[in-house]
């Protein structure tokens, strides 16, 4: 039997600004610690400066996504995906883009995201709701940049929060978004 595909109801997604709002979500706020820890003065820690021993607790929610600069732009392709983030998708992620993610309007989301983390070279945290048909999804993301050369950002930590899929907060921030009441460190991006 084939699957039924996705209608989008409406994609909304809340950029709130890391060091301030990050104490809304202290999974995200320990991540981000963690991150300019290993930075120390440089743009971004190296791949190999993040121990996967040293994160146990975030390490089911983290995809790590290669930067591809390619003829047709940057694009990203998931190195690791952890067991969660592959729980809340339904399949593993490893090896697929962003724009691989359904349903589509979702990825493009996603993709853009990761663009703009790319280009400002600095971490990027996001709260977004998806709404479909065949479900309803709110959770809180921390993108995190990683650079080998200490120049360019070869890489992207995100990392999802534990507190995705929870009802009351899922309800809190919908309704914030409805009464465009939203707290004053989120900045909102509507989709359709």
């Amino acid at each position: 039997m084939a699957s039924q595909k996705e209608t989008v109801q409406s994609i909304t997604s809340a950029n709130l600004t890391v060091r301030d709002s990050l104490a809304l979500y202290p999974d995200l706020a320990w991540a981000h610690a963690y991150w300019d820890t290993k930075r120390g003065d440089r743009l971004a820690p190296r791949r190999r400066d993040i121990d996967p021993l040293e994160m146990p607790d975030i390490l089911p929610r983290i995809l790590l996504a290669d930067v591809i600069d390619g003829a047709d732009g940057i694009d990203f392709r998931y190195r690791l995906s952890g067991t969660g983030i592959c729980n809340v998708h339904g399949k593993e992620l490893t090896a697929l883009r962003p724009r691989d993610l359904s349903p589509a309007a979702y990825g493009e989301l996603i993709h853009a995201h990761y663009l703009d983390a790319c280009r400002q070279r600095a971490p990027r945290a996001d709260v977004i709701i998806l709404q479909t048909d065949q479900r309803s999804r709110s959770y809180a993301r921390l993108l995190l940049p990683l650079s080998d050369d200490g120049e360019t950002v070869n890489k992207l930590m995100a990392v999802d929060s534990e507190t995705q899929n929870d009802l009351q907060e899922f309800l809190r921030v919908v309704e914030g978004l409805r009464s465009d009441q939203v707290h004053p460190r989120m900045r909102l991006v509507r989709g359709s």
